[in-house]
């Protein structure tokens, strides 16, 4: 009787294993799509920093003391009011309004030639400054348009334009021009971009969940296939379809992932 029992549950046992080594080569697919035609844009996505429009840093020519500051560190300045002046006499000026940064000494104390005393930035022409890796940098044009968002601020997209291109340092430069940036972003303040490097219009659309090494299932008449696609530009939900035997009229299994 006991050996009966062992052998019983020997094979319950393999049973179970069977089945769910069955379960686990199932397929993740919960749901059909149908396919759609429709517009898809693709873009390059990039970390961008906001930069002031115009930027004046005062520096002495040769060694002198400050004999006043005028201004404090964060204070805004009209154009040609006075910032500081030196032992001999000469009062430096704001060449444009803007705001004090980086104020780096303190009255009477003796400045070097050539070290930045202060900064005065203007925010009121800022753009967008982006670094790209080479094979993005390829697929951007001046003209081209921008969505920018900042992390404080979800919900609430921002437009752009590329203004330029360009390298510098090793590095491929974007310069983003934004006119209407939100009221209170400040000098290096970092915002999601996303350049629009290509749009496709009336394309058929292939969601990219169901996509699985270049393959789906497709669903035409009630029948399953899985056939080989190849797709085009992509944006973060579908792709392109340029080669594979898909229409509007078929469906195809999403995956779970």
């Amino acid at each position: 009787m006991r050996q009966k029992k062992k052998y019983f549950a020997l094979g319950f046992g393999i049973v179970l294993i069977l089945c769910l080594l069955g379960y686990s080569l199932i397929p993740f697919n919960k749901k059909t799509i149908h396919i759609n035609r429709g517009s898809i844009v693709e873009a390059v996505y990039a970390l961008g920093t906001v930069k002031p429009g115009q930027v004046y840093s005062l520096k002495f020519g040769i060694a002198a003391s400050v004999r006043e500051l005028f201004i404090e560190e964060g204070q805004t300045v009209n154009q040609g009011a006075p910032l500081l002046s030196n032992d001999s006499g000469i009062i430096f000026k704001a060449p444009f309004s803007g705001t004090i940064t980086n104020l780096n000494l303190s009255k009477n104390e003796i400045v070097m030639p050539g070290i930045p005393i202060l900064d005065l930035i203007n925010m009121q022409k800022s753009y967008i400054s982006v670094s790209l890796d080479q094979e993005s940098a390829l697929r951007v044009k001046p003209k081209q348009k921008v969505q920018l968002s900042f992390e404080s601020l979800r919900g609430h997209v921002y437009k752009g334009e590329v203004e330029r291109i360009y390298p510098s340092h090793g590095q491929f430069l974007v310069r983003i021009i934004a006119p209407e940036l939100p009221e209170g972003i400040l000098a290096e303040m970092t915002t999601d971009v996303a350049i629009e490097v290509s749009k496709k219009e009336n394309v058929i659309l292939v969601p990219l969940i169901s996509v699985d090494k270049g393959k789906v299932i497709r669903i035409r008449n009630g029948k399953q296939e899985k056939i080989e696609i190849k797709l085009g530009a992509i944006n973060s939900e579908f792709g392109e379809l340029i080669v594979g035997d898909l229409s509007e009229a078929d469906e195809v299994l999403a995956y779970r992932k």
